[in-house]
């Protein structure tokens, strides 16, 4: 066994280039005896990437033909498949890209986990889990029902993660759970929808500030959690990787403080 809890012959499967997923391989390209292999999209840039000890496969989680490649190769060997790509839709008409990619693909990476008896790790988000009244404090839990959260990725996600579990009691599929809430850091090469809003506080765009805030948690925390998963005996598991509730008014003070920067917004009921 390795110093960190796995073998040196441990394999990392890691979907997608995706802001979360380049900082996980940036966690484990901590240890060289571990082989990670990373799914990307033909024709998609690999710029988050760059310089970063990983094999990259080209491939389309949708299709299950493109799949075979990154499977090659595993024998006498133990493979942890990190699954954390997915939309992230925050608009209220319906995409039917986003039940594809998000179910759909789930379920064909399940069916891949399960034929080479990996270990799982589906990242799945706090939406997924039904909001309490009054801003109560939600807690972790196994049972999901998406008619009972709002919106389409949060129903796709809530769908996603029932399927998994359902595999897990049906198949005996070795899988855990994660749910991050509002994940900010370095290494966003796709300016998502946090770092975009933390860019326009930065560059002294934003003028109007609004009531409200969200549960941040740090990707570099999130990455760190996964890996952690990984080596343990968690079966079933569903955990939330959070920190705290942050109003917009106070993210935007912090990042007005690091760049020094005066205030310059109106507040809306903050």
């Amino acid at each position: 066994m390795k110093g960190n809890g796995f073998h040196e012959k441990s394999i990392y499967y890691n979907w997608g280039k995706c802001f979360l997923g380049n900082n996980i391989i940036r966690k484990l390209n901590a240890d060289s005896q571990i082989e990670i292999r990373a799914l990307v999209l033909p024709n998609d840039s690999i710029n988050s990437l760059a310089n970063l000890n990983c094999q990259i496969y080209y491939g389309d989680v949708t299709k299950k033909d493109t799949l075979k490649e990154i499977f090659v190769g595993l024998e006498n060997k133990e493979v942890y498949v990190i699954h954390c790509a997915a939309i992230v839709y925050i608009k209220s008409k319906n995409d039917k890209n986003v039940y594809e990619v998000n179910v759909n693909k789930t379920k064909n990476i399940v069916d891949k986990v399960l034929d080479i008896k990996a270990k799982l790790v589906y990242v799945s988000s706090v939406h997924a889990i039904n909001e309490k009244k009054r801003h109560e404090v939600i807690k972790e839990i196994t049972d999901f029902d998406k008619n009972q959260v709002v919106g389409l990725y949060a129903k796709t996600k809530s769908e996603a993660v029932t399927y998994v579990l359902k595999m897990v009691k049906e198949k005996n599929l070795n899988a855990c759970v994660v749910h991050p809430s509002g994940i900010i850091g370095p290494y966003d090469f796709k300016n998502s929808h946090l770092t975009h809003l933390i860019n326009v506080i930065a560059n002294r765009k934003l003028f109007v500030m609004v009531k409200g805030g969200y549960d941040f948690v740090d990707v570099r925390d999130v990455a760190q959690a996964i890996i952690k998963s990984c080596s343990i005996n968690n079966k079933k598991e569903c955990y939330i990787l959070s920190n705290r509730y942050i109003t917009m008014k106070e993210l935007a003070d912090i990042v007005r403080e690091i760049k020094k920067i005066r205030k310059s917004f109106t507040n809306l009921g903050c």
